[in-house]
C-alpha cells in the first residue's frame, strides 16, 4: 500500500545536501518518490510500507548524518519565526552600521586594509577551504568510499589501498578547481578592461559572497533563496556512483566534483571571477580546494567524531570569514568609484599638490605620489594639456584595491610593483 509522509530534516546547508538525500533514499526498494526543499528542510516521501518501513527510511537519512524531525511546524508558527528573523536581522543592521561608524571613527580601517592584501587573502582562503572540508566530508565521504572499496578489490596491497585513491580523487579535485578559476579569473579580467564594469562585477561578487556567508552563519531561509542556481545533474551523477556496479575512477569523480552546487564552493568562484586575473583566479581556487585535502585524505579517522552540530558550528565560524572576504570584495569595488577605504589618516589637500608638478625635465611633466596603506598621497594632480606626463608612483605598502593603474581613454593598465612604477602618457584634454 502506497504510503505519503512529510518530514522535515535538519542538517541541510545547501543543494547538495537535497541531491544526497534523494539520491540515497530514492534507489531504496519501495520508495516511489522523494523531494527535498533544501531551502526550509521539509521532505515528502512516498513508498511502499509492505516493501520498507518509515523506520528504515528514516535510519537511512540518519546514516547519512542528518536529523529527521517528523512533525513539520504549523505555517503561523513558521510565519512568526520569520517575522523573529526579519527584527533579529534588522537588529543586527543596526549594530553593524553603529560598529562601522566607530570603526571608522577610531580610524581601525587602516589595519583592517592590510588584510586586503592578495598574500593575506590567500591565507584567508586557504582557512575556508579547511572549514569547508567538514562539509566536503559531508557531502562526498559516500564517494570516497566508493572509489576506496573498489581500488582495493583490485589492489590487495594496503598502502596503495588505503592513499592512492585518494591522491587521485584529491589531485583531480584540485585540477578541476583551479582550470574553473582560471576560466572564472578571465572572464573577470574582461570586465577588468573598464573601471566601471570592474567595480559593477566586484560589488556584484562581494555583495553575493556576504549574502553566502551570513546564509552559512544564519538560519535566515530567505538568504538560501538569494543563492546562485547550479544545475545538480553533476551531483546526482556523482552520488549515483554509490550505486552503480562499476563506478568511475577518483580521478574523474575529483574532475567533476568542482561544479558541484555547494555555498562555499560558489563563494570562492565569486571571488576568483572578482580577482580579474586568470592565475589569480587559478590560485584562489587551487588554494581553497588544497585546503580541504587534509581531512578528506583522512576522513576515515574522523568521520565518527563528526556530528551534524559539529559541522553546523565549523560552518558558523566558516561562514563569518567568507563575510569577511565579501566586505573587502565589496570595499575593493566601491573603491572603483571613488569611495571605500584605503584608511582614514586626513589626507593632503589640492593646494599642496599644486608643487608636484616640477616643470619640464627632459620635455615631461614629472609628476610624483606616493602609495601607503593610507591610499595614494597626494591623490589629486594638477598637469597641463599636450605636454607629455612622466607619472612617478613611488609604492611603499600595497594592498588588493590599489594594486593597479587604470586609464581606458589612454589605453593604460599597469600592475604596480614596490618600488618606483612609471607611466607616460600626453593628457589631451
Amino acid at each position: 500500500m502506497l504510503k505519503k509522509i512529510k518530514i522535515k530534516i535538519n542538517g541541510i546547508h545547501c543543494k547538495s545536501c537535497k541531491t544526497l538525500i534523494e539520491t540515497d533514499i530514492d534507489v531504496l526498494e519501495g520508495v516511489k518518490d522523494i523531494d527535498v526543499d533544501h531551502q526550509t528542510g521539509n521532505c515528502q516521501i512516498e513508498f511502499d510500507d509492505h516493501k520498507i518501513s518509515q523506520k528504515k527510511i528514516f535510519e537511512k537519512i540518519k546514516k547519512l548524518n542528518y536529523k529527521v524531525v517528523e512533525k513539520i511546524e504549523p505555517e503561523k508558527k513558521q510565519n512568526k519565526k520569520i517575522s523573529k528573523q526579519l527584527i533579529i536581522a534588522g537588529i543586527l543592521l543596526v549594530l553593524f552600521i553603529v560598529g562601522y561608524w566607530l570603526i571608522n571613527y577610531f580610524g581601525a580601517f587602516e589595519l583592517l586594509s592590510r588584510l586586503n592584501e592578495e598574500k593575506v587573502g590567500y591565507w584567508l582562503i586557504l582557512l575556508i577551504g579547511i572549514l569547508s572540508s567538514f562539509h566536503c566530508v559531508g557531502m562526498c565521504g559516500g564517494l570516497v568510499v566508493t572509489y576506496t572499496a573498489r581500488h582495493c578489490s583490485v589492489n590487495k596491497d594496503k598502502k596503495i589501498c588505503s592513499s592512492t585513491p585518494h591522491i587521485y580523487y584529491n589531485l583531480g579535485r584540485i585540477i578541476s578547481y583551479s582550470i574553473i578559476g582560471g576560466i572564472l579569473g578571465g572572464i573577470g579580467s574582461f570586465f577588468g578592461i573598464n573601471p566601471t564594469f570592474t567595480g559593477i562585477i566586484t560589488l556584484i561578487a562581494g555583495g553575493f559572497m556576504i549574502l553566502m556567508g551570513l546564509s552559512l552563519i544564519t538560519h535566515f531561509k530567505w538568504l538560501e533563496k538569494i543563492k546562485l542556481r547550479t544545475p545538480d545533474f553533476i551531483a546526482r551523477f556523482l552520488y549515483n556512483q554509490k550505486h552503480t556496479k562499476k563506478p568511475k575512477g577518483p580521478f574523474v569523480i575529483g574532475l567533476l566534483n568542482g561544479f558541484m552546487p555547494c555555498g562555499p564552493l560558489q563563494a570562492m568562484q565569486l571571488y576568483a571571477l572578482a580577482s580579474g586575473s586568470v592565475m589569480s583566479g587559478a590560485l584562489s581556487m587551487g588554494i581553497y580546494a588544497f585546503g580541504t585535502v587534509p581531512l578528506m585524505f583522512g576522513f576515515g579517522h574522523f568521520i565518527s567524531m563528526i556530528s551534524q552540530d559539529r559541522i553546523k558550528q565549523v560552518m558558523k565560524f566558516s561562514g563569518v570569514v567568507v563575510v569577511i572576504l565579501g566586505l573587502f570584495m565589496f570595499n575593493r569595488g566601491l573603491i572603483n568609484f571613488g569611495h571605500g577605504f584605503r584608511g582614514f589618516i586626513p589626507e593632503e589637500s589640492t593646494s599642496e599638490i599644486e608643487y608636484l608638478v616640477t616643470g619640464d625635465v627632459e620635455e615631461y611633466q614629472v609628476v610624483k605620489m606616493n602609495l601607503t596603506y593610507r591610499g595614494y598621497s597626494p591623490n589629486v594632480l594638477f598637469i597641463k594639456k599636450d605636454i607629455p606626463v612622466r607619472w612617478i608612483i613611488n609604492v611603499k605598502q600595497m594592498s588588493g584595491c590599489t594594486d593597479e593603474i587604470i586609464l581606458p581613454k589612454y589605453n593604460i593598465k599597469k600592475k604596480l610593483e614596490y618600488g618606483e612604477n612609471i607611466i607616460e602618457f600626453t593628457p589631451d584634454t
